[in-house]
């Protein structure tokens, strides 16, 4: 017996050692289907993988078919199925099996509403229930770093570098604070979902009608900007004859640093960004809200309130409240986002049919400096991978299909009209593509008149996005050459002119963004002095702006807030960062 079981020894240690001599000769290097390129959609209908270290991973598929076990919540206002379909089994799900070997399946769905999903997979960490294969998640940080710290979810730092094509490694690369909310003692915690880089910049939208009419150029600096507002103010530009126009709309009821009606931009013309932690020139993270050139830039809002520059109501509007000063014909000049001609500024066509509106750049402060809101990592979520899943690698194998075949389709590939006809488009009769399903029911069974953009079913919310695809496809756009690839075509038939000359500017003036580059965790003392410390800036803000105190309370603000835990946050956020960076 012992003789025997020697001689299977031997023969297992040789089977052992020729299988690693074999991966150390190529048997872990990128296949033919993977598509290391920065052009997805070079190499379609393939799946990419780097290393496929299984044996059942073979032409970009898993020969036996694998489970990948996760949790979902349907968004209602995008998940249209069609008769006979589910979350559980549809066109996305079947392909994805047919295609990749990968059989989805779902321990439980909830329909999203009032952040049902959020608050169910809350109830899952807190009770210790085991979590599935993949958790989806894009939201609030405290639910992210409840994940991270359930214990249940692996690094994946070595998943990124096997499996992970080229195309989501460039845009994991385009900006290294990607990482940083999801960063625990050097490792990365989790997969981040790509996004559109420079999505969430903004511009200076001003009624190109209001500047015609009174014959005004756009302002280049505040200086400018205060004239054209003056003008607005005083001028009647909506030409009724009474004296009902501001200048700028603006709403600060959530803060002085918003994704609309934004006055950000006039604290980055001083130098510094409220509401974040900008990063000084000795690399330490500093509250934006305490910087001395807050003080000036809050004197410079004191004398456009005075003056009748804003509204009286600002501090009560919240971003919608506040655009509706714009869209209902009130003000001249909104600062937001390159997509706002998508929504909210169809309002204000409806109530200005002749109004006209245009992009330009943000204006500079007296010493030339610019800065702006926005600058986000291109992120739209993340991924977490079980430590236990008998597959980790799996979703990467999913996500670079996408990236492959979905995010860049290329003319004459399998998917350059859509995910799946019948569902997102249709083709009529004469060959042209409809995604019209009101105007043709029958191409599209079992829909009533609507589309199902099977992408909105996927895993990572809506396929995969090329981080700069984005932006580089609106600037030709706007610089005047024709649309091309696939994606080129959709964006310039579905966005309006506006909004594309607006990504323009955006791209063109992206050096002035004012990132945040604190995205971790609530410290300890944060847990306890968060709500104590803002409630001190922004009542003194708010004060100060509306002349109830002195511009000098600024100072002693300040000092509070220091004295109030201030100075202990800042410690402990410089500690994190020089950690996580």
């Amino acid at each position: 017996m012992k003789r025997w079981l020697s001689i299977l020894l031997i023969i297992s240690l040789a089977g052992v050692l020729a299988a690693c001599a074999g991966g150390n000769n190529g048997g872990t290097t990128s296949n033919s289907n993977s598509s290391n390129t920065s052009n997805s959609g070079n190499k379609q209908n393939e799946g990419s993988t780097n290393t496929a270290e299984s044996s059942n991973f073979v032409d970009g598929k898993y020969q036996e078919p694998i489970t990948l076990t996760t949790v979902w919540g349907i968004n209602e206002n995008g998940s249209v199925f069609k008769e006979g379909e589910s979350i559980e089994d549809n066109v996305h799900t079947r392909l994805i099996k047919e295609r990749l070997g990968i059989d989805i399946k779902y321990n439980w769905v909830v329909t999203n509403t009032n952040d049902a999903y959020k608050t169910k997979l809350r109830l899952m960490l807190s009770s210790g229930e085991k979590m599935p294969d993949v958790v989806t998640y894009r939201g609030d940080l405290e639910t992210v770093n409840m994940l991270i710290d359930s214990g249940q979810f692996m690094p994946v730092d070595e998943l990124v570098e096997k499996y992970a094509n080229d195309t989501y490694k460039e845009g994991l690369a385009l900006d290294p604070a990607i990482w940083l909310p999801i960063t625990r003692d050097g490792q990365k915690m989790a997969l981040p979902i790509l996004d559109y880089a420079y999505n969430d910049d903004h511009v200076m939208w001003i009624r190109q009608d209001w500047l015609d009419k009174l014959k005004l150029q756009a302002p280049t600096t505040i200086e400018e900007l205060e004239a054209v507002m003056d003008a607005f103010v005083n001028q009647d530009p909506d030409g009724n004859n009474k004296k009902d126009t501001i200048g700028l709309a603006t709403g600060f009821k959530n803060g002085y640093n918003t994704w609309m009606t934004d006055i950000g931009f006039v604290f980055g013309a001083y130098g510094t960004m409220p509401g974040q932690w900008n990063l000084t020139e000795d690399g330490k993270l500093e509250n934006g809200s305490i910087n001395p050139n807050a003080k000036t830039a809050l004197a410079k809002l004191k004398e456009w309130m005075e003056k009748g520059y804003i509204s009286e109501d600002s501090a009560l509007y919240d971003e919608n409240a506040g655009s509706e000063l714009f869209t209902k014909g009130e003000a001249g000049i909104i600062f937001g986002r390159n997509w706002l001609p998508a929504w909210p500024f169809p309002d204000l066509l409806a109530n200005v049919p002749d109004a006209k509106y245009k992009a330009y750049p943000i204006p500079a402060g007296p010493d030339g400096k610019i800065g702006s809101a926005g600058g986000n990592p291109p992120v739209n979520g993340y991924i977490f991978v079980n430590k236990d899943s008998k597959n980790p690698e799996a979703i990467l194998h999913y996500y670079n299909w996408f990236f492959d075949n979905l995010a860049n389709p290329q003319p004459g590939s399998e998917f350059e009209n859509g995910f799946a006809e019948g569902y997102d488009y249709a083709l009529l009769p004469d060959g042209t593509v409809t995604t019209d399903a009101a105007a043709h029911p029958d191409l599209f069974p079992g829909l009533k008149g609507q589309i199902a953009p099977a992408l909105y079913y996927t895993l990572t919310y809506e396929g995969a996005r090329i981080p700069s695809l984005y932006g580089e496809t609106h600037l030709k756009l706007a610089n005047g050459e024709e649309p091309v690839t696939p994606y080129e075509k959709t964006e310039f038939n579905s966005r309006t002119k506006e909004n594309i000359e607006a990504m323009k500017v955006v791209v063109e003036q992206k050096d002035i963004r004012m990132k945040n580059y604190y995205m971790g965790p609530l410290t300890e003392t944060m847990q306890d002095k968060n709500e104590l410390l803002n409630k001190l800036v922004n009542e003194t803000y708010s004060k100060i702006i509306y002349g109830q105190q002195p511009l000098d309370s600024f100072d002693t603000m300040v000092e509070n807030w220091f004295k109030s835990g201030g100075e202990q946050i800042t410690n402990e956020v410089n500690e994190w960062y020089e950690n996580a960076k």
